[in-house]
């Protein structure tokens, strides 16, 4: 089985329903902080755990399978 999206792709859209979900619910000080190392922002453990949610319901979303994993019809 070949994947309707690239794993950028589905990234990409993760990202941006990271980004909406953490504006509306008004909640971007329990998912990001400040990088003392780079000087930008990075993930919380809570931002990490929502990212992360977000892009498996994406991948489950479409079937993704990672390179090497089984399709349940290749079973």
């Amino acid at each position: 089985m070949v994947n309707k999206l690239d794993l950028d792709e589905v990234c990409s859209i993760a990202d941006k329903v990271y980004w909406n979900v953490i504006d509306e619910l008004g909640i971007e000080n329990k998912c990001v902080e400040k990088d003392k190392s780079t000087g930008g922002t990075k993930n919380t453990d809570y931002g990490r755990e929502l990212y992360y949610l977000i892009e498996d319901s994406v991948k489950d979303a479409i079937n993704y399978k990672e390179e090497g994993e089984e399709d349940d019809e290749d079973k």
